[in-house]
């Protein structure tokens, strides 16, 4: 049975998520970095702060994926949405995410906002499914080295 909750402090299991989340991230981006567990714990309780509410999505009372809201006022961002790899494709995602999306209309917001990476064509996919169509923030930053893919966005080239 799916059950969706509001975890009030750290638990083992969501560090563990955590955790395999980061190693993913880092896989997509191409990084190199190793993560640990320590930092996984750190993050994890940087999630627990006044204007952030985290949520889990249990199925038969394991924890299989977490999503952190965070609130100023009534504006309302998506911070992160993870389903463990072995329950994904299977609507896991889109039952937390709609979940998620209520909590943030219970709350006031007329919008959700989310940042995605560029390269995150699974999440691109997935919002799009969803309805989120429309940019709304471009991210600018100086060239980094190693990086040379261009990404047009309207009639602008940006280095990525």
């Amino acid at each position: 049975m799916i059950e969706i909750t509001r975890i009030p402090c750290p638990t083992n299991e969501l560090i563990q998520l955590v955790f395999n989340f980061r190693l993913l991230l880092n896989k997509l981006n191409k990084s190199t970095q190793e993560n640990t567990f320590d930092e996984a714990i750190e993050e994890t309780n940087g999630y627990f702060t006044v204007n952030k509410q985290v949520y889990s999505m249990s199925l038969d009372s394991r924890i299989i994926g977490f999503s952190v809201l965070k609130i100023e006022d009534t504006v309302c961002w998506l911070d992160y949405i993870f389903i463990d790899q072995e329950y994904r494709n299977k609507g896991y995602a889109s039952q937390l995410f709609d979940y998620t999306e209520n909590v943030a209309k219970i709350i006031g917001s007329d919008q959700l906002y989310i940042w995605v990476h560029p390269d995150n064509n699974q999440m691109l996919k997935f919002l799009k499914k969803k309805g989120y169509n429309t940019l709304n923030l471009i991210e600018i930053k100086k060239f980094k080295e190693n990086k040379s893919i261009s990404i047009p966005i309207l009639e602008n080239n940006f280095q990525y």
